[in-house]
């Protein structure tokens, strides 16, 4: 699979005088209308699409084999039969009115349920399935992280295209889900855990399966949920909960985050459930009640999942969504319309550092080798190659015999424009000789990793020494609920 990306950069912006109309490049100049239009697109494009497929296992075996439709069944790990040990992967819509839930041992759903039938997973089956699916999402975004198996959280903000309206996308992606065969539950909202939030909602209320949080609204809709869908969280264990390291502002995690900085261990379903049963002792069982308490009382009582819990309930949901693979390098190029000086080029790489900065941040990656290439107009005998294999032969670049250009591999991986600009000028002076004029240039990062820190939710603090009530909010609450 190919994971480089590359754009083509208008020269006008450059101040061309022989250019008349107005740059359309990503980088482009724009009057005030198309400013903001550019802005009201930018701020539609913000937001995470979870995406949740119902039933993926068991729908895939009902198609494979349609007498299975109705039944109670269940796909299980390893050989999925419940007299040896394994879990529920998946269960029937007619298993889970039995108690059969996925995760479940397979033993206790076979107390449960003895007369349910039980399936081993087929994953040669579902691997085209999943490979569809990750296509189409792909198709929406470039910035998807994948929950197993077939779920996803999809970021808005890296679509290839202009999003008009994050519902209509929604309907579209739901639309070519159908057409697989399976059943999607969509939310969309401005965090990984609400956005799930929605999605788990979006079939309530006679709702078509797409639940779209506007922002501002997260607090209002939280607030009208129980504290047991927690429960239904599946990006919250295997998919983590994402933050970036030392952003105070933006997207990150805002006014005491530096409480929530994440660790090296998954958010525990045990602990969750642990949560919700302690709240339930003091009558909280809704996000509303959680709103009002205060945040340092629940940090005392649950530990700092208790923190991060009430952000949840006043809408604030900073979680940042992963990418599965960073691209192997980013890539953006300026054609120039005439043969342009050294100042015209400089003004160039300039241009281009700051826009793969910008891109590199926008899908939370960083570089560590930045590398330039130059076309002259009248390409010099001497003529070096970025790379070159074992035989001496040029081995990555194709677009041209009179390319010249280099590289540099920094100490660490950075997104810093500043930087990158000072080391593509760097090698700018070293291969630029007087008086040569060029045709195009590139300039390339590559060494990619993902930026963004996985944050995962602390697990619940364990409930064996005595502690003090929650605060004054949780007796006044009990108070009044007793009056």
């Amino acid at each position: 699979m190919e994971h480089d990306q590359s754009g083509t950069l208008n020269p006008s912006i450059l101040g061309d005088a022989a250019a008349q109309r107005p740059a359309r490049g990503p980088l482009g100049a724009a009057s005030s209308t198309e400013k903001g239009a550019v802005s009201e697109q930018a701020r539609l494009r913000q937001g995470i699409m979870h995406v949740r497929i119902r039933h993926f296992y068991c729908t895939l075996e009902e198609m494979a084999n349609p007498s299975l439709r109705g039944l109670p069944f269940v796909v299980g790990t390893g050989t999925g039969r419940p007299n040896e040990p394994g879990r529920v992967i998946d269960a029937s819509p007619a298993a889970v009115r039995l108690g059969i839930v996925p995760g479940m041992p397979l033993r206790r759903a076979y107390r449960l349920a003895p007369r349910t039938l039980f399936l081993p997973a087929s994953y040669e089956r579902y691997q085209p399935v999943l490979q569809r699916l990750r296509e189409r999402y792909r198709a929406c975004s470039h910035i998807v992280e994948s929950v197993p198996l077939a779920d996803a959280f999809i970021d808005l903000s890296g679509s290839p295209q202009p999003v008009t309206s994050p519902i209509l996308l929604a309907q579209q992606l739901s639309s070519e889900i159908a057409a697989l065969g399976l059943t999607a539950l969509i939310g969309i909202a401005n965090g990984k855990t609400i956005a799930e939030l929605a999605a788990l909602m979006s079939r309530k209320d006679g709702r078509q399966g797409i639940l779209y949080i506007p922002p501002g609204r997260e607090a209002s809709f939280v607030q009208s949920l129980p504290l047991s869908l927690l429960l239904q969280l599946h990006g919250s264990e295997p998919g983590p909960l994402g933050g970036r390291e030392g952003e105070s502002e933006g997207t990150g995690l805002r006014a005491g985050s530096s409480e929530l900085e994440g660790r090296g261990e998954r958010l525990d379903l045990e602990a969750l459930a642990e949560l919700v049963a302690h709240l339930r002792d003091f009558g909280i069982t809704t996000f509303a009640q959680v709103a009002p308490l205060s945040p340092e009382g629940l940090e005392r009582r649950l530990g700092r999942l208790g923190r991060w819990l009430h952000q949840l309930a006043r809408g604030e949901d900073y979680s940042l969504v992963i990418p599965d693979a960073p691209p192997l390098s980013q890539n953006a190029r300026i054609r120039f319309q005439h043969a342009a000086d050294a100042d015209e080029t400089c003004a160039a790489i300039h241009k281009l550092g700051g826009y793969l900065a910008g891109r590199l941040r926008e899908q939370r990656l960083k570089g560590r080798v930045v590398a330039l290439l130059l076309w002259p107009a009248r390409p010099r005998r001497d003529t070096r190659h970025l790379l070159l294999d074992e035989q001496g032969e040029e081995a990555m670049l194709h677009e041209g015999e009179g390319a010249i250009g280099g590289q540099i591999t920094l100490e660490r991986h950075t997104d810093e424009a500043d930087i990158l600009i000072h080391h593509l000028l760097m090698l700018f002076a070293h291969y630029h000789r007087s008086g040569t004029r060029y045709l195009q240039v590139l300039a390339r990062i590559g060494d990619i990793i993902t930026a963004a820190t996985p944050y995962y939710p602390p697990a619940a603090r364990a409930r064996g020494r005595p502690t003090r009530r929650l605060d004054l909010s949780t007796r006044r609450l009990n108070g009044e609920r007793q009056g």
